[in-house]
C-alpha cells in the first residue's frame, strides 16, 4: 500500500480547471491541500510535497504530450501554466 498523502496531488489535478478560475490560486491550492490533510489525518508537509511532485510531473508531461482533456492550444497552455504555478507555490 502506498503513502495516502500521495492522493493530495491527485486531488489537485482533479480540481485543476476549478482552481484555474480562483481569484487567488495560491490560497485556493493551499486550502484544498489543508482540508484534505486535515480530514484524512495526514501530515500537511507530506501532502504538500506529493502535490508538488504531481505538479512537476504534470507540467513536464503536458509540455511533451498535452493532457487528456487538451492535447494542444490555449487550454493546454493554461493547464501547463497551472501545473508550473502550482509547483512553484508549493516550494
Amino acid at each position: 500500500m502506498g503513502d495516502p498523502a500521495y492522493d493530495g496531488g491527485t486531488l489537485l489535478k482533479s480540481r485543476a480547471l476549478h482552481l484555474l478560475a480562483a481569484d487567488d490560486l495560491d490560497k485556493a491550492v493551499h486550502r484544498v491541500l489543508d482540508i484534505f490533510a486535515e480530514f484524512a489525518v495526514l501530515d500537511r508537509e507530506r501532502v504538500r510535497r506529493w502535490a508538488q511532485f504531481h505538479a512537476l510531473q504534470a507540467a513536464f508531461h503536458g509540455r511533451r504530450h498535452g493532457f487528456r482533456i487538451s492535447r494542444e492550444g490555449a487550454r493546454r497552455d493554461r493547464l501547463v501554466e497551472f501545473a508550473d504555478r502550482s509547483a512553484e507555490l508549493l516550494t
